[in-house]
């Protein structure tokens, strides 16, 4: 692979968050910002990730993917499977290219809305893209829907696809909360009917914010339908300082199986604790969060074995761009930090992906085109990032044929684990204890 990577090694990442030229659609009436592209060659893209803040690490991450496959979407690259490779640029638009406007979010949603209306009336993008919380997403929705053009987003709350917001121009091509929590009763039963995993209890510690606090009724509601009692369930702040006594009533309670929404910082605060209180939970299971980021792991390193979350994407999978992904990240100049490819790059990078494919698609960046092929896209599922069932819209934006997996922590990686047919080792069940 490394034949096709030489060109990375001589490109220094570009963050472009100053103007960029005179604005050409300043928006009609009623708010639209129409077609956004600035001129015959170039199509600005709005990115929104946290380049500072809680999640800076992650979101600088995405940023530096997203500008490796803007790389290669903009050259020739036919030696690679992935769709948009083969040729340079969108060929419909006579081989016009890709420009990132990247801004910094902070994680703050009034600092995201600020920005989101920056992008569209004073850089001029065709679309925003990016890293985002549910929280987040949903105010910056509000923006892209008065304007008028698309956002794509990967964050998982149920709420931002399910008819409560009336939302014309938000796309999620990834899964939902219900679908990863519906995954994880599936694994618990698999591991009752396949390992004898005995699991009839469990606890739910989820953070406050729309992410896991809209989880919280979904794991209820799978937890009633498939039969397992509930044993504790505590909500708590992703700011706190001490978590001892939610600790304790985790210990006391002492579930089968504990399901954690968490961020970074407090799910290192978490684990810390149970150390301190020599408590080691018999099985957990978490929600992506902070599960899926390269700095939690890197803290908890080989105390990290043996915990499993869920996910849209895995390492392991055995796909041609699978393979070609990890190499090109494993051996990209934007690659910094040098960490693995991870879910949480992966479920965010794609949408850029599926934004060339229907600049492409439409030969346009107008938006009510643009907008139409975002909803209709032609694909190969062979050469899209991660394999799913398919890709259908249904009225709210959400991709109904989306589908995810489950993986479990060992030796340095995540590992499938189920379904079976796609996993890459046997899960191990109860836990090993922690290394107090």
């Amino acid at each position: 692979m490394k034949k096709f990577l030489s060109f990375f090694l001589a490109v220094t990442m570009i963050f472009t968050l100053a103007a960029c030229g005179n604005n050409t659609n300043s928006g009609n009436q009623n708010g639209s910002a129409g077609d956004g592209q600035s001129d015959g060659n170039t199509i600005r893209i709005g990115v929104l990730t946290p380049l500072t803040g809680s999640s800076a690490q992650l979101g600088n991450q995405v940023a530096a993917i997203y500008q490796m496959l803007t790389d290669v979407i903009n050259e020739e690259h036919p030696e690679l499977t992935m769709a948009m490779a083969a040729s340079a640029g969108i060929t419909s638009m006579d081989g016009a290219k890709l420009e990132l406007v990247i801004a910094d979010h902070k994680s703050d949603a009034t600092t995201a809305v600020s920005e989101a209306k920056r992008l569209i009336t004073e850089q001029n993008v065709v679309a925003i893209c990016g890293e985002f919380t549910s929280a987040i997403a949903k105010a910056v929705a509000v923006v892209t829907e008065q304007y008028e053009i698309p956002l794509i987003v990967s964050c998982s709350a149920v709420s931002l696809t399910d008819g409560t917001n009336d939302f014309q121009w938000f796309f999620r091509y990834a899964i939902t909360d219900e679908t990863y929590i519906k995954d994880t009763f599936d694994f618990m039963n698999y591991l009752n009917e396949n390992y004898d995993a005995g699991i009839k209890t469990i606890a739910m510690f989820s953070e406050d914010s729309e992410f896991g606090a809209n989880i919280v009724p979904i794991e209820e509601k799978y937890a009633a339908e498939y039969g397992y009692e509930i044993v504790e369930k505590i909500n708590y702040s992703s700011s706190a300082t001490n978590l001892t006594s939610e600790v304790l009533k985790i210990k006391e309670a002492d579930p089968d199986v504990l399901l954690m929404s968490s961020f970074v910082s407090d799910a290192l605060l978490f684990f810390n604790t149970c150390k301190e209180q020599k408590y080691t939970p018999n099985f957990i299971i978490g929600q992506r969060g902070g599960f899926i980021q390269s700095d939690y792991l890197t803290a908890m390193g080989d105390e990290n074995n043996y915990i499993c979350t869920t996910g849209s994407w895995a390492s392991d999978i055995n796909t041609d761009v699978t393979r070609e992904l990890v190499d090109l990240w494993a051996n990209s100049s934007y690659n910094t930090e040098k960490v693995d490819l991870m879910d949480s790059h992966v479920k965010d990078a794609m949408n850029l992906l599926f934004l060339a494919m229907a600049i492409e698609q439409a030969g346009t960046t107008e938006n009510t085109a643009l907008r139409e092929a975002l909803l209709n896209l032609d694909y190969d599922m062979d050469t899209l990032m991660i394999p799913w069932n398919g890709i259908s819209f249904n009225e709210y934006g959400q991709n109904t044929q989306s589908n995810g997996f489950v993986t479990q922590y060992y030796d340095g990686a995540y590992h499938t684990v189920y379904p079976e047919a796609g996993a890459s080792m046997e899960p191990v069940f109860p836990m090993p204890e922690f290394d107090y």
